[in-house]
């Protein structure tokens, strides 16, 4: 697990300094301080890595906002997820508006939906429980993949941009 660890610090830091499709394998590993070959031991390809590092962001996420949606706090939540993206706003940039995007939607998607079906109630849930529920992560989530190159790394103003380029 130590291995896995040092895979996904390595993945994080390297996405505060380069553009996803910079990022190789190669560069991954040896910031891990593993060799090449272990690194395919813990995982596929560079999407199974980002897969999972987005997975534990967004188990981090939901693990800070639940307490705020339990209590019905939507406005604290919002105000959450603006500060947890805030925090990790190099992160979302790579994860969200990199070349790996649809894999990383689909993990965060797969990690809100399972979160969610565990928090709740043991009830039968229809179809049109699980289309609210997809419908408003994916919401969430493609308006961070919008405001990928929108988010400031520090706040400038407080307008929003002419245009979602305007912070880029």
């Amino acid at each position: 697990m130590r291995t896995r660890q040092a895979l996904r610090q390595a993945m994080v830091e390297l996405a505060d300094e380069l553009p996803q499709d910079a990022i190789t394998v190669r560069a991954i590993a040896a910031r891990a301080g593993v060799g090449y070959a272990t690194y395919f031991r813990h995982y596929a390809d560079k999407e199974a890595l980002l897969a999972d590092v987005a997975g534990r962001l967004t188990q981090e996420f939901l693990g800070r906002v639940r307490p705020l949606l339990e209590q019905k706090d939507r406005r604290g939540a919002a105000r959450s997820l603006c500060a947890f993206v805030q925090e990790h706003v190099a992160l979302y940039r790579s994860l969200i508006a990199g070349g790996s995007g649809d894999t990383v939607r689909a993990e965060m998607l797969r990690v809100c939906l399972d979160t969610v079906a565990e928090a709740r109630p043991a009830r039968e849930r229809g179809p049109l429980d699980e289309l609210v529920l997809f419908h408003l992560v994916s919401s969430i989530l493609n308006l961070l993949a919008w405001g990928g190159c929108a988010i400031p790394t520090r706040p400038t103003s407080r307008r929003w941009p002419k245009s979602s380029s305007a912070w880029c």
